[in-house]
């Protein structure tokens, strides 16, 4: 059976029990800090176009344009995009739990692309400023670092009433260039519009929740367990690779 075939049923029979998401119904007013988000109907939706350059060109957008890579698109094999909410509390879980391994096996071996777009889909109380100050550190090529912060510190800013000076105190510890991060928060109109923008093509292709990635075309709303993901991107890397790897 093919691969991403494969994966596609696994996540349809762990629906209910494993693929947990944030939907885009939150109460953006809700306290932050109860329980965990309820989880979204996770599914596997049918497969994007597979020529995505008219698909972008009939939507309107271009997806290289958009996000953070994490590996060499030109290089790698197989391409993963990852439509992520900072205020998502499954999305923190993937990337503090998951992804590390994900990244050290299959990024770092140059098999796999991973592009994060950070998008504003639920209304989690600042979480578009969140998504503002990756965008601005993005701009000081230090984004990775600042959406790790970001995660491990979700529950903080999630419930800040001015989640700016938390946002400065951690580029700044970061080695960012802390004014210029601030001016960004403040002034910069295109940090904005790419977390909107990111937002919107996140609608237009179908993301009802988050986290949802699109692998190799195939889209799947939900975080799917460690073993899975990697089981699949293992047999999609032999599959392009061939022979010998």
């Amino acid at each position: 059976m093919n691969p991403m075939h494969s994966f596609l049923s696994l996540c349809t029979s762990l629906t209910l029990i494993a693929l947990a998401g944030c939907g885009d119904d939150a109460d953006p007013n809700a306290n932050a800090s109860p329980a965990p988000d309820p989880p979204a109907a996770a599914q596997a939706p049918e497969p994007m176009p597979g020529d995505t350059g008219q698909a972008q060109e009939r939507e309107g957008f271009d997806l290289t344009l958009m996000g953070f890579d994490d590996g060499d698109p030109e290089e790698a094999v197989i391409h993963v995009i990852e439509f992520s909410d900072f205020g998502c509390v499954h999305c923190a879980n993937f990337h503090m739990d998951s992804y590390p391994a994900l990244y050290d096996e299959f990024v770092t071996a140059g098999d796999v692309a991973w592009k994060y777009i950070p998008i504003t889909l639920a209304g989690f109380p600042n979480s578009r400023e969140a998504a503002i100050a990756g965008e601005c550190a993005g701009q000081q090529d230090r984004f990775p670092t600042m959406r790790t912060r970001l995660f491990e510190l979700r529950e903080t800013w999630l419930q800040s009433d001015d989640p700016e000076e938390l946002f400065v105190e951690e580029a700044r510890e970061a080695g960012l260039d802390a004014e210029a991060f601030q001016r960004c928060l403040n002034e910069s109109e295109s940090a904005r519009e790419r977390v909107d923008e990111g937002t919107r093509v996140a609608r237009e292709v179908g993301v009802t929740g988050t986290p949802t990635f699109v692998v190799q075309g195939h889209p799947v709303q939900g975080a799917p367990p460690l073993d899975a993901f990697q089981q699949v991107l293992r047999e999609l890397v032999a599959e392009a690779r061939g022979p010998g790897r």
